[in-house]
């Protein structure tokens, strides 16, 4: 029974790494992917803790391979904060057992509730679905991207220190500026405020990544939203 066991895993395995790897070949062709496929670090996928397989478990276990990575692409909703906070606990444990730079972004849509008051929850979802598929083409294929809460995104960026993180910051909040949801034959402009941490800021827990992302959040937004914020060294 335990050789089964390890053989499915091991299956399911090499059916995530093909996706992750499908992905990124499909972002690079259509110009979405930000690093060169060469740079992308090699990393060990916790077991049923990768999106893939999240999706196809809560979704349908009987999912193609084709329709799990058109969700995966085009679709956060399904990979809540949950299953983020999980995701990242496995990354903060890995990358200080093996003194592995880790990041993590959160991205809040600016003035959320005024295109809800202006356009209702239609267009709120036509703008949150705009700012998740632009998000998604700003990471690397190892970055987690995940719904956080209705206007806000997690991004976990394994391997990437405070330098490279305040890089791929500044990208989404200048992608997102460039930004244009038509909805009912308007345009709505939308702007996000990005705020990150680093492991490097001396934290050690995901709780602790999280609380300075949350801070330097409400910094950038008191001032007015569209900037992107790290904690001050």
């Amino acid at each position: 029974m335990s050789d089964n066991r390890n053989k499915r895993f091991d299956e399911n395995q090499e059916r995530e790494l093909l996706f992750q790897k499908r992905l990124a070949e499909l972002r690079a062709r259509n110009n979405q992917f930000p690093w060169n496929l060469s740079e992308t670090p090699d990393f060990d996928i916790p077991r049923a803790q990768s999106k893939l397989f999240a999706e196809r478990s809560i979704e349908d276990p009987n999912l193609s391979d084709e329709e799990v990575e058109r969700r995966a692409l085009l679709d956060l909703n399904s990979f809540n904060f949950w299953s983020f906070y999980k995701r990242l606990n496995y990354e903060v444990r890995r990358a200080n057992r093996y003194k592995r730079p880790l990041s993590v972004l959160f991205v809040t849509i600016d003035n959320l509730s005024k295109i809800v008051d202006a356009f209702g929850l239609r267009g709120e979802n036509a703008v949150i679905l705009g700012c998740g598929k632009v998000l998604l083409g700003c990471v690397r294929d190892v970055d987690v991207a995940g719904r956080c809460r209705d206007d806000s995104f997690g991004v976990i960026l394994p391997e990437t220190p405070r330098n490279g993180a305040e890089v791929a910051a500044e990208r989404m909040r200048t992608k997102m500026e460039d930004l244009e949801t038509v909805f009912d034959g308007v345009s709505i402009c939308t702007t996000v405020t990005v705020g990150g941490a680093s492991l490097e800021e001396g934290v050690q827990t995901a709780d602790a990544l999280i609380n300075l992302c949350v801070e330097s959040l409400k910094l950038g937004i008191t001032s007015g939203g569209n900037t992107v914020n790290f904690p001050v060294l």
